[in-house]
């Protein structure tokens, strides 16, 4: 009859409906989770040379008690971090300040959800007190590169720090405390957590040191997440009062031996 198609001809329908049907993107199952980057760099007891620390451990709680979102770990550097961030290699940063240099950037924090301090070390020894901390002229300090310390105005730049305030930044805090026990620097500025867990790893030398009463700066750490991030700083929020509430950070903290 005609208009009708043969059986040929049906047959070349179907194949092109599978061919053009092979070309067309998959749907994306519902329960996909969005994937969320989040920025760190090493600098124990937050991220470990072996990617170990509080970040990962924070992360790690994140992806356990929700399906939507995924969080990944994007290593950076401490100078690399602020450009990294802004232009979207990653879309957030736990264990930061907002006013470690991000005034300007498009990101926003979260509430304060973990507190720590910048500390002073001194080579122990008779007649070493803490009047050692009271004036830091004429004092070799070692510190950590890309960090901003209240004694030196929060200036990072390296070149400043040596000349006005004779501070040499190094990449380890080990490094920096070992020098001082050794007696080849005065004084070492090193985060009141590392070193909680540092003396513990390392007994033999707590009796080798004395450590500052009075902070340099006490930090108050916040998540800080860019702006048009697949989370935004109400939701970070939201699940940080859940960890906090169910006894999850108390447990991260208390596993990697620092206190809040």
């Amino acid at each position: 009859m005609a208009g009708t198609p043969n059986r040929t001809s049906r047959r070349g329908l179907l194949a092109l409906f599978f061919s053009l049907a092979t070309c067309l993107p998959l749907p994306l199952p519902a329960s996909a989770a969005t994937l969320v980057r989040v920025g760190a760099y090493e600098f124990p007891p937050y991220l470990s040379e072996n990617r170990e620390g509080l970040t990962p451990g924070l992360l790690s709680l994140l992806n356990a008690v929700q399906s939507d979102y995924r969080f990944e770990l994007v290593v950076t550097s401490p100078q690399r971090r602020y450009d990294d961030l802004t232009q979207g290699r990653f879309d957030m940063m736990a264990f930061e300040s907002i006013a470690w240099g991000w005034q300007d950037r498009p990101v926003e924090a979260s509430r304060v959800f973990f507190r720590d301090a910048e500390v002073f070390v001194a080579k122990a020894g008779p007649g070493v007190d803490q009047s050692v901390f009271d004036r830091l002229e004429g004092k070799s300090i070692l510190g950590r590169l890309g960090y901003h310390y209240a004694f030196a105005g929060f200036e990072a730049d390296p070149k400043l720090l040596e000349s006005r305030y004779n501070t040499r930044v190094t990449v380890t805090h080990e490094g920096n405390v070992r020098s001082v026990a050794a007696g080849r620097a005065t004084l070492a500025i090193v985060t009141r957590s590392f070193l909680t867990r540092f003396l513990h790893d390392n007994p033999d030398l707590a009796g080798k040191l004395l450590v500052s009463e009075r902070p340099d700066q006490v930090y108050e750490h916040t998540v800080l997440v860019r702006r048009g991030a697949p989370v935004d700083v109400a939701w970070v929020n939201g699940m940080l009062d859940r960890l906090e509430a169910d006894g999850r950070l108390a447990a991260l903290w208390q596993r990697y031996g620092v206190v809040p």
